[in-house]
């Protein structure tokens, strides 16, 4: 208890840094990745944004690696985006040999209903997902679970003084009991090519909500070139000894 209670000041701690601290930066808050919390932010119309990224997560069991996980998405409209999503899994048990093979794929599509302008102080967006297995072994191995699942979750974002938060809220309909997932994300640009990003997010069973796994992570975006990101994330379960150990994320970001 003292180390998650250790863990939530640190959050805190940095949280209240970046709402306190750099006053003469522009600023702007974004969810997506590399964070798991999502934003309201849609594709320009007619554009595409592509995240090819390398993921790890740490529990007491093992590890697993998206290697690499793709995330496609497509501008249909100025407020709405298609999104493709599928991962090449390495799983790592411990004392077991490793195994790999293809992931769920994920269908999403983002429809932001309300923009942040002079007369909402609130960008508003709903996302829904859908997640199917692949005709492969994975299900079998053990590297997925067995499909299909449909999330349905809602997005906000604001401005507050220099900086910005977005949250998301969400249901997800499954095989076994329903989940509820749940985040809240700071950031602020630090210049044209830094941006700092803090978030908690958590999913736990509907009817155990108590038992949510709840994750604090740290993010950066840095911009390589005008259509070249760098996107890095780490993070850990806020109470100790409890899955996951440790998750990550390092991609590169390529719009056109």
């Amino acid at each position: 208890m003292l180390e998650a209670s250790v863990r939530l000041n640190f959050f805190a701690g940095i949280v209240l840094l970046l709402a306190t601290s750099f006053f003469s930066a522009h600023a702007i808050a974004q969810g997506g990745p590399p964070m798991i919390t999502d934003d309201t932010g849609t594709v320009p119309k007619g554009h595409w944004e592509i995240n090819t990224a390398f993921v790890v997560e740490r529990t007491a069991d093992g590890r697993t690696f998206g290697t690499p996980l793709l995330d496609v998405n497509y501008g249909l409209s100025k407020n709405m985006q298609l999104k493709v999503e599928i991962p090449w899994i390495v799983q790592h048990k411990n004392g077991q040999r490793g195994i790999n093979g293809l992931g769920n794929t994920n269908i999403g599509f983002r429809w932001r209903f309300r923009d942040e302008n002079e007369h909402h102080r609130v960008a508003i967006s709903m996302y829904p997902q859908f997640e199917f297995n692949n005709p492969t072994s994975s299900v079998r191995r053990g590297l997925v679970d067995k499909g299909p699942e449909f999330l349905m979750p809602i997005q906000w974002e604001t401005k507050v003084g220099k900086f910005g938060i977005n949250g998301d809220v969400g249901y997800r309909f499954k095989r076994g009991p329903d989940e509820l997932m749940y985040g809240v994300v700071v950031g602020r640009e630090l210049n044209d090519r830094l941006e700092l990003l803090g978030e908690i997010h958590g999913t736990g069973s509907r009817s155990h909500l108590v038992d949510s796994e709840v994750v604090y992570n740290f993010g950066t975006r840095v911009t390589l070139a005008s259509h070249l990101t760098l996107l890095m994330s780490a993070g850990a379960s806020i109470t100790a000894n409890r899955d996951p150990r440790f998750i990550a994320y390092a991609g590169i970001q390529t719009t056109f």
